[in-house]
């Protein structure tokens, strides 16, 4: 077997996201579980990749060069057949597999047998294929759609959950269902607890705070709802500022004020004078992770729309109280271990944010049995799985 793969999202502005963290894991642990795949990674020259030595350690693993580091931007498909799809072309064998981590890349099933990973269908459910302008946005869905179309073409399909597999059937009721798999994903979170001085202030054990990891900044992401649910907390814990929990939000996407989405939440602290209570972290290190979930009296994450959800499986793994809006990812895979609200409704949210800072106790058989489920989801589990999936396409 020869996997081609695109591993470009480990280097772009993706990198840290939720698709280029299931990139990372999922080429890693396939290596891991199975050396002997010969394996071509498409990587970019000039760029470091999230791979970083990994990749280097096995022989079967090959590096295809393809030139200096191209953005994920409109020039996708002016780059993908210009750069990406000669190389394929060139490496291809008689067992070869392209594996696409995420589509908007482009990929090549007309030219050999893909294997497509359908992260979520966000972007057309909720027409938010750019939030630059209404051109760009416009420009993006003629793109979106010419990609997107191509994955009836492709030999397999895998959804990160239910949920995924529904809503891609819902714009594909053509796609053969038994064509798609359904894998959920794993968590790479190092139980190590590490100092948090440089990104929280002193007397962050003694005050508390609740943490918001976002991930992405559009806005399906509710980043606004989760300030806003923070405000209402305040008023009902009728603290002085000085004595009041914090508000924690991770993240370096989140320091552009040049981007209007991030500019809108930074004006929000300032209009509630909330400047010193509402801490921008910005870039912090992956080990530095867990402590940041673990010394959370909760963490919160009210997305519209998700496929899967990395951060709260790992604010599980943390045995930290997880608030979530009742979307319907969320409510497939945490209903009975998240604490379940309406993240639209930003006095709900503020009075259960209460509850849980002044009731920890009462959610702790909660945080327990949340642990536990995020034991069963692995990397090594979503790699076997996947490679099933490689089998299938090979022997077929």
């Amino acid at each position: 077997m020869h996997l081609i793969i695109d591993a470009t999202t480990t280097q772009d502005q993706l990198a840290y996201a939720g698709i280029g963290q299931y990139t990372k894991n999922i080429i890693s642990h396939l290596i891991k579980l199975h050396p002997d795949i010969e394996i071509s990674l498409l990587l970019f020259a000039d760029k470091p990749s999230t791979l970083k030595d990994i990749i280097y350690k096995h022989k079967n693993v090959k590096i295809v060069n393809l030139g200096k580091y191209q953005i994920n931007d409109f020039k996708n498909d002016l780059w993908y057949y210009t750069k990406v799809l000669p190389k394929v072309k060139e490496i291809r064998r008689e067992d070869s597999i392209y594996f696409c981590p995420y589509f908007w890349r482009n990929f090549p099933a007309n030219t050999l047998p893909t294997v497509l990973f359908v992260h979520d269908m966000n972007l057309a459910m909720f027409n938010m294929y750019s939030q630059k302008s209404w051109l760009h946005n416009l420009i993006r869905k003629v793109q979106y759609w010419m990609v997107m179309n191509k994955s009836l073409k492709t030999k397999q399909i895998i959804c990160n959950s239910q949920t995924t597999k529904q809503d891609y059937l819902r714009y594909y009721p053509q796609y053969p269902q038994q064509n798609i798999t359904v894998s959920y994903l794993g968590v790479d979170l190092e139980e190590k607890e590490v100092p948090l001085d440089n990104i929280l202030p002193k007397d962050y054990k003694q005050r508390g705070y609740i943490l918001y990891m976002g991930g992405g900044i559009n806005k399906t992401k509710n980043s606004k709802g989760v300030i806003l649910s923070y405000v209402e907390f305040l008023k009902l814990l009728g603290k002085e500022k000085n004595q009041c929990p914090y508000l924690v939000i991770s993240g370096g996407k989140f320091e552009n004020e040049q981007l209007k989405e991030v500019k809108e939440l930074h004006d929000i602290v300032r209009e509630n004078n909330l400047e010193e209570l509402v801490l921008f972290t910005g870039f912090y290190e992956d080990e530095q992770k867990y402590s940041l979930l673990k010394n959370a009296f909760a963490f919160i994450h009210l997305s519209l729309y998700e496929g899967f959800g990395f951060a709260p499986i790992e604010a599980l793994r943390a045995k930290v109280p997880t608030i979530l809006h009742k979307n319907p990812v969320y409510e497939e895979l945490f209903s009975e271990v998240g604490i379940m609200v309406d993240g639209e409704n930003h006095e709900e949210v503020g009075e259960k944010i209460l509850d849980v800072y002044s009731n920890s106790e009462k959610y702790r058989s909660r945080v327990e049995k949340g642990y536990e489920l995020s034991q069963k989801y692995t990397w090594d589990r979503v790699a076997e799985r996947t490679y099933e999936v490689f089998e299938k396409v090979l022997n077929n």
